[in-house]
């Protein structure tokens, strides 16, 4: 009986042992795998799998990253690729986040909000490898798109509070875009939201992949610091997410 009892006791410490590695040892998964999937072309069942990944490991950086490629909403990715840079920014997958961030700002149009994720990857992340590949972006002979002319159906309206206390301010670089939106009335709901806030609010349509997006501006700011505040505010506040852009 004792034999049975102490035999008893290391098989239960033996599991006790092993489970937590196991647990472990399942604790990352295999991200690298996914991507080498999605590169050969294997978006669908990835995507099919990404629900069950983010069940059980909704903090993963790398599960994360897995979403916003498989998402085919370009802004709904670059809002994930921002949670990452955020939330995870000492992940492995922070930089290529951002460098999906750039990409995208890029690829719109928005060439100075581009420049601004660029800079803020050489100096977040100097070692990155999207660094070293691409090297420096050239965005000084590319056409502003702020400061040009906006495009037609450009909704530039202020209101009064915020825009009232900035009268005679000079014109701030910096801008949150509060939202990027398929259809312009859910940007028209997004504006009016921050209007009864008193915030200045501009909604802009822009062009990805021959698909029109409203993306939706808030405030006036000098800095990116001062930006930067706003938005921690705002999402305190209103449980609004927003990322700094350029003007």
């Amino acid at each position: 009986m004792v034999t049975g009892e102490r035999g008893m006791r290391a098989v239960l410490f033996t599991i006790l042992l092993i489970a937590p590695l196991r647990l472990f040892a399942q604790g990352k998964p295999d991200i690298t795998g996914f991507l080498e999937r999605i590169e050969a072309g294997d978006v669908e069942s990835v995507r099919d799998e990404v629900p069950s990944l983010l069940q059980r490991y909704p903090n993963d950086a790398g599960v994360l990253y897995l979403q916003g490629l498989v998402t085919s909403d370009g802004a709904e990715a670059v809002r994930i690729y921002h949670g990452i840079v955020d939330t995870f920014p000492k992940s492995e997958w922070a930089d290529d986040a951002l460098f999906k961030v750039y990409q995208f700002y890029h690829a719109i149009g928005l060439y100075r909000t581009a420049e601004l994720k660029w800079n803020q990857l050489k100096h977040d992340y100097p070692e990155s490898r999207h660094v070293s590949a691409v090297g420096a972006v050239q965005t000084g002979s590319l056409p502003e798109e702020l400061t040009q002319e906006k495009p037609d159906d450009a909704d530039t309206s202020g209101v009064a509070g915020e825009t009232a206390a900035s009268a005679g301010k000079t014109q701030g670089q910096f801008a949150l875009q509060v939202g990027a939106y398929s259809s312009r009335e859910n940007a028209d709901k997004q504006k009016l939201f921050f209007e009864d806030l008193g915030y200045p609010v501009e909604v802009f349509n822009r062009l990805k992949d021959s698909r029109s997006m409203f993306l939706v501006f808030v405030g006036n700011y000098l800095t990116y610091e001062e930006a930067k505040e706003k938005a921690t505010d705002i999402r305190k506040s209103y449980s609004v997410d927003s990322f700094v852009v350029s003007r």
